[in-house]
């Protein structure tokens, strides 16, 4: 597991938008979030295991992109700078070009395909999306 979330944070780092990519530890949830904005945490939803013999297992996981960016820019059809208030938008889609069907170096697991994007609802000025991705990889025994 350890692999994957090191793989797709150096896939991430290689876009130039997002100035802060960890994992996800509750960095959010502090009053003033100990992250540079727009920013990327990943993290792992579920991994579902099914047995293939001699300790081998074949695990299913999601693995969760959260992307965040304080909002200091208003939307309204008034506000001279309203486009900006949507650049979260093309930071998920640069996201997803990098992602989508990445499989680590060497093909550590299956390639990534995005399955769901949720927004969570924040109470801070903030926009936060979740991006849902699925993979597949063997563990085997030692």
């Amino acid at each position: 597991m350890k692999q994957i979330f090191l793989s797709i944070q150096n896939k991430l780092s290689e876009i130039s938008t997002l100035k802060y990519i960890d994992k996800d530890w509750g960095q959010l949830q502090y009053d003033n979030p100990p992250v540079k904005s727009p920013c990327a945490l990943i993290d792992l939803l579920n991994i579902d295991f099914k047995q293939k013999g001699l300790g081998h297992q074949q695990a299913e996981a999601d693995i969760i992109i959260t992307i965040a960016n304080i909002n200091t820019v208003r939307s309204s059809s008034l506000a001279p700078q309203r486009t900006s208030a949507y650049a979260i938008f093309d930071v998920m889609e640069q996201v997803h070009q990098a992602l989508q069907l990445f499989s680590g170096n060497n093909r550590q697991f299956s390639p990534l395909m995005r399955t769901n994007i949720q927004k969570i609802p924040y109470d801070k000025d903030a926009e936060v999306y979740q991006l849902t991705y699925r993979t597949s990889f063997e563990t085997k025994k030692q």
